[in-house]
């Protein structure tokens, strides 16, 4: 038994190698690949989200493999903490305190799929800079195509202030692809080795 574990495992560390490597490459392709792919947004829906003592209007548009999260800080304070309306870690806004400016507003653009891997952030304090436009103005599909432009080219916006690695979304692609690969690979050698032990019965 001991021996047939071994030869089992043995044989199946190439599978899971090769994998692996498909799915770290296809990751990274499926990371910049949608960039690429878009022309338009859906359109953003705008809410009021709550974090403490502040609250924030909130834009979000999503594509294929892109989604784009604009934030603008809502002045004055609250006078009682709430907090309300759910966000993705990636487009959370920093701790206070935050800047004493015209208009405190922070536009992330998230890529890759089936979840996002990278997140790139773009903070303004005035109203000197058109991008990102005020997120309660956001419900058009611009915002997110610009944002891609931005991130790419430098234009619009300027490159991204901020670039993050987002782990889990990183992990979780790899482990998808590889299994892609790896999955059928894996039961058509099952197949394969049932239909050898019906030949020879």
């Amino acid at each position: 038994m001991r021996r047939m574990l071994r030869l089992d495992w043995s044989v199946s560390l190439p599978r899971l190698a090769a994998g692996l490597v498909f799915g770290i490459v296809a990751m990274a392709a499926m990371t910049y690949l949608p960039m690429h792919l878009v022309h338009r947004g859906k359109g953003a829906t705008v809410r009021t989200v709550y974090r403490g003592s502040n609250a924030w209007w909130h834009a979000r548009d999503a594509v294929f493999g892109v989604r784009w999260s604009n934030l603008m800080l809502v002045d004055p304070p609250l006078s009682t903490p709430v907090w309300e309306g759910e966000m993705h870690g990636w487009e959370e806004p920093p701790p206070p305190p935050y800047p004493v400016a015209q208009f405190v507003r922070i536009g992330t653009l998230a890529v890759g799929w089936p979840l996002p891997t990278v997140a790139m952030r773009w903070t303004v304090t005035s109203t000197n800079q058109s991008f990102p436009v005020p997120a309660e103005l956001d419900d058009a599909d611009t915002s997110l195509p610009y944002a891609v432009e931005s991130a790419m080219a430098g234009t619009r916006g300027g490159k991204p202030q901020e670039r993050r690695l987002l782990w889990a979304g990183i992990l979780f692609n790899v482990v998808f692809y590889g299994a892609v690969l790896v999955g059928p690979l894996a039961l058509a050698r099952r197949l394969t080795r049932r239909a050898a032990s019906a030949a020879a019965r």
